[in-house]
């Protein structure tokens, strides 16, 4: 939709000094040709009176001698005058004694009531003169004329004036489009100048200054606030640039000190593993000289259990992860140690390993193989005696809000009734209860007759939380 306030300055401007000055010559023109349409009116009214006022002095003695010639004769003479359409002479009594019509297709009406004096409407002019001699009244002129006159020359008024009035738009817009150039463009050029610097943020642009005054004045401003954000950009930039560099030592040291730190902690766990398998070693060769089997088993238990925990640490030192362990490749390792350690060679045990990919951090790690250390050994111990062959499965599957859920089940003998995790006093049993309470979780039997099925759900504590675990 067309706004006249989108429009350029340089075209406002100019439309506004057309507007303004056809407007006034409007209001002029409209009062001049009201003017002369009441000055012309009133001279035909003057000019009229003086026509009645001629023909009753000339009709005085055709009215005193009832002379109906001569009356029409004097009465005739209206036809030099267009615009007059009739007259009447009236006796005193009213009577009418001659009369003039211009048009014979025409008559003339005469009022009910005839007044002394004149009389316009929009169509016709009146005027009614009584006529005296001696101070006697012997009669009435009435004359009628039309306004046809007025209204063309109030017509040629009107086209006269709209001429005008149109020339002098023309030549204001034309004098306004040159001349308010003055007042738009230095406006205009700061209205680039700010566009460019804008779009660019090239803050050594600079306006242009016209001329020494108000407009002028702005652009100096203009261009002094320019030069205050150029000195502010140019200090901002070599700040940045400061800080920058400082930003890209401090990182260049921290990466240092970071890489340090690394190096230290795959040494740190590279000799933790070596110092556990020392300890497995140690208790091997302890074992080996035990003759009693109770405590040979014992050594054995606590030689799975250090590596169980030594693994771990393995497989710290081996990824780029120094804090989380993927349990997806960490406990088929384990697993597979297990089997080493505790299988016979004759046995067939199918194993069966469903784990997800999940990162879990170190401290959460440990208890958690801990525990599927105890569960695999206590099945491969226990489950199938007598060479028995059978499956042991074991699965880690992550569950809805953050919670894991650890599944270890084999299709053994299953568990004595007489067995329950809260009454045995067995140091394999204390590990798996407090283990499972130290990752917040629970620990279910949900088989042990068709076998034996553990299930411990815990939630997957972030870095922040492992921390503070008891």
């Amino acid at each position: 939709m067309f706004s006249v306030r989108d429009l350029p300055l340089a075209r406002k401007l100019s439309l506004i000094v057309a507007l303004t000055t056809v407007i006034g010559m409007a209001i002029t023109s409209l009062a001049s040709m009201v003017y002369q349409v009441f000055t012309f009116t009133n001279f035909m009214i003057v000019e009229l009176g003086a026509v009645t006022e001629v023909l009753g002095k000339n009709g005085t003695a055709a009215l005193r001698f009832q002379a109906r010639r001569d009356a029409e004769n004097t009465l005739s003479s209206l036809r030099a005058k267009d615009h007059i359409s009739g007259a009447v002479l009236l006796n005193a009594d009213g009577s009418i004694l001659a009369s003039y019509v211009r048009d014979d297709n025409k008559s003339i009406a005469l009022p009910a009531v005839i007044k002394e004096g004149w009389e316009i409407d929009y169509q016709i002019l009146t005027w009614t003169r009584h006529i005296h001699q001696d101070d006697d009244f012997i009669g009435t002129i009435y004359v009628e004329s039309e306004l046809d006159e007025l209204y063309v020359q109030a017509a040629k008024s009107a086209v006269a004036m709209l001429f005008i009035t149109l020339a002098a738009a023309a030549l204001a817009f034309l004098l306004g489009f040159m001349f308010l150039r003055a007042v738009a463009d230095p406006i205009n050029n700061l209205i680039a100048t700010a566009n460019r610097v804008s779009k660019e943020r090239d803050y050594s642009l600079r306006a242009t200054k016209y001329a020494d005054d108000d407009l002028g004045q702005l652009s100096v401003e203009f261009n002094q606030m320019l030069n205050e954000i150029e000195l502010r950009d140019v200090e901002m930039e070599r700040r940045v640039a400061q800080r920058t560099e400082e930003l890209s030592r401090a990182n260049s040291d921290l990466s240092g000190s970071l890489q340090e730190k690394v190096v230290l902690l795959k040494e740190i766990h590279h000799r933790v593993k070596n110092n556990l398998q020392v300890i497995t070693s140690l208790l091997n060769l302890q074992a080996r000289d035990i003759v009693d089997e109770g405590a040979q088993k014992l050594f054995i238990n606590s030689q799975s259990r250090v590596q169980t925990m030594a693994l771990i640490h393995e497989r710290l030192y081996q990824s780029d992860n120094l804090s989380k362990v993927n349990f997806a490749e960490y406990i088929p390792a384990l697993v597979d140690s297990l089997f080493s350690t505790y299988k016979t060679g004759s046995q067939e045990i199918d194993l069966q390993i469903d784990v997800e990919e999940l990162m879990i951090e170190l401290d959460q790690a440990i208890p958690c193989g801990l525990i599927v250390n105890e569960l695999m050994s206590n099945a491969l111990k226990y489950a199938f005696p007598e060479e028995r062959s059978g499956t042991i499965v074991v699965q880690l599957h992550a569950l809805e809000d953050n919670m894991l859920e650890l599944n270890v089940s084999d299709n053994g003998i299953g568990l004595p009734e007489e067995v329950g995790l809260e009454a045995n006093s067995t140091l394999g049993w204390q590990l798996l209860n407090i283990l499972t309470r130290q990752m917040r979780g629970a620990l279910e039997v949900l088989e042990r007759r068709q076998g034996v099925h553990f299930r411990i759900t815990f939630p997957l504590m972030l870095e922040s939380t492992t921390k503070n675990m008891v």
